[in-house]
């Protein structure tokens, strides 16, 4: 076997809280203009914590959002309801609507039309980052570290109506295809599915979303899968992800005023099957169609709050919805997987930038969890959440030689990098490969002369481990890209 010296990647600092003003102001007046837009937005802040939006005061304060929180912000329609309502969307970042090596997150809510306090949480959330992204560190990540998508309504017409249902009747949180009895038409959309469910379905799929929650009402308790069995009964369901869905759903009742010390549910979280079993429903489908970790959040025992208890509502949930993306989307494993170009110098080097090459859309596999993630073909870049823990992983793709790495995740979520030589993870080994198919004309010595191993790490506290991973092309070598999942 042949060692590799590994090299370290420093991330660039990012840009100071005042230079954020001063790109969003511009440099005249700067702290002028900011002092009136905080105080007109804490007004606005103030009014969507306090009562409910009908679904036009919904639209129109998402459209008055996103102009005045431009830099930050862009609104979009998914699709429209039985009735005709357009499901509007709220995309934050730093660059809205461009496609960037960053992971994505949603919130989502009012899935049912009788349970609404996530339409102004949503809300709320957003004009909080926009008042507080370059004054708060976590407003600040969230801003420039992923793209946050709000959905505040999934149900325009039910709320209309003050009922579960859509208007087609159908209860939306059944309506998915189940993961678990799949039909036959598989968990693609099949155009059975109600409107508003056929236009989540084409975004979950068209975007590849890291994690995601649903806002619900009639506890208070953050819901992880399973929500179905493979026996239909009341029982513990383990998804392969279990470990992490467990972690993430205790960020955020741990965040939570008072979800942590529920009476009915240890630590305020509960695996779905458990509760009670829920076939066909989003959480589910998103997991095992979407590759999307999400969690159900019931945030109120009340399935229509009363206005005045808006408020209350509000703070006792913003601590857990910037805790939630951060460790969902930054507290596991991510990185990116590059060809490594020939030629490239060994040994020890400091690097200002990753050392360019093709990106690669590896499968990424942890050792023991029965489910595999994928880099992006633009990019390279992948996002695996992660409870804390050492885990093996590997990124393996046809035609490259696998690239294999024992990793920790640390249990800090604040997420800041190490850039010391000492923290570099141990170098990899070259394992030989398994003998081709066919007979190969070459010689290990000419193999290594056209391919290179490297593997490029930093650990991260609480961000987990940020990690590139330069795969190697040989002659003969055809690794499994198939995505594994469960027998159920």
């Amino acid at each position: 076997m042949v060692s590799w010296t590994a090299f370290i990647w420093v991330d660039q600092p990012s840009a100071s809280a005042a230079d954020s003003t001063a790109q969003l102001f511009g440099e005249p007046g700067a702290l002028a203009q900011r002092a009136l837009l905080e105080h007109a937005s804490e007004a606005v802040l103030k009014d969507v914590t306090s009562r409910y939006y009908d679904n036009k005061q919904l639209a129109e304060h998402m459209h008055s959002f996103a102009k005045r929180c431009s830099t930050i912000a862009r609104t979009f329609s998914l699709g429209k309801s039985v009735e005709g309502q357009d499901m509007w969307v709220l995309e934050i970042s730093d660059h809205p609507g461009e496609v960037e090596a960053k992971p994505n997150v949603k919130y989502v809510a009012n899935m049912h039309g009788d349970e609404p306090s996530g339409r102004q949480l949503l809300l709320g959330l957003a004009e909080w980052l926009c008042i507080h992204h370059a004054t708060d560190e976590r407003a600040k990540r969230i801003v420039t570290e992923m793209h946050l998508y709000l959905l505040p309504t999934i149900n325009p017409d039910g709320f209309t109506h003050k009922r579960r249902e859509n208007s087609g009747k159908r209860d939306l949180n059944r309506d998915y295809p189940d993961p678990i009895h799949p039909p036959e038409t598989g968990l693609a959309v099949s155009g059975a599915e109600q409107p508003e469910t056929q236009a989540v379905m084409k975004w979950t799929l068209g975007t590849h979303f890291v994690a995601g929650a649903s806002m619900h009402e009639g506890a208070i308790v953050a819901n992880y899968p399973w929500d179905g069995s493979t026996d239909q009964a009341t029982q513990y369901s383990k998804s392969p992800d279990d470990a992490t869905f467990k972690h993430l759903a205790s960020v955020y009742a741990d965040a939570h005023r008072s979800m942590h010390a529920s009476k009915q549910f240890a630590g305020g979280i509960t695996n779905g099957a458990a509760w009670y079993p829920v076939f066909g429903g989003m959480q589910d489908w998103n997991y095992l169609a979407g590759g999307c970790l999400e969690l159900t959040l019931e945030l109120s025992e009340d399935k229509w709050p009363a206005e005045e208890r808006l408020p209350q509502l509000w703070q006792d949930n913003l601590p857990a919805l910037l805790a939630f993306p951060i460790a969902a989307a930054l507290g596991g494993l991510r990185g990116f997987v590059h060809e490594a170009p020939p030629g490239t110098e060994a040994g020890r080097k400091l690097l200002k930038a990753a050392p360019q090459g093709k990106p690669l859309p590896a499968t990424i596999s942890v050792q023991g969890i029965d489910f595999n993630v994928s880099a992006s073909a633009t990019f390279g870049d992948y996002y695996r959440p992660l409870a804390p823990g050492q885990y093996t992983v590997t990124a393996s793709m046809d035609g490259y030689a696998p690239a294999t790495q024992v990793v920790t995740v640390p249990a800090d979520n604040i997420g800041k990098a190490v850039k010391h030589a000492d923290d570099l993870l141990p170098a990899p080994r070259l394992r030989e490969p398994a003998a081709p198919s066919s007979p190969v004309d070459t010689t290990w010595a000419d193999l290594m002369q056209r391919a290179m191993l490297l593997v490029i790490g930093i650990p991260l506290m609480g961000l987990g481990v940020l990690q590139l991973v330069r795969l190697v092309r040989y002659v003969g070598h055809r690794g499994n890209t198939a995505r594994r999942v469960p027998a159920r």
